[in-house]
């Protein structure tokens, strides 16, 4: 009897522990996730911001030229 309580209450906590470690895990992914979408976002927004200018300056160019 003492064998099976044991038994039973080892595997509750490892099934309990490895479940706090996923969720820690897949918390600590998401995160990540997010920053990287956000700089993903920051680096595509300069981009459309430099193309923006570069495209004022040739129109800008094409005016002088005639």
């Amino acid at each position: 009897m003492t064998f099976l309580a044991v038994a039973a209450g080892a595997f509750l906590g490892s099934f309990l522990g490895n479940t706090g470690v996923f969720f820690v895990i897949g918390f600590m992914a998401k995160r990540q996730e997010k920053k990287q979408l956000e700089e993903l976002q920051r680096l595509q927004q300069g981009y459309l911001e430099m193309v923006e200018k570069e495209k004022k300056r040739m129109a800008n160019y094409a005016k002088l030229e005639g």
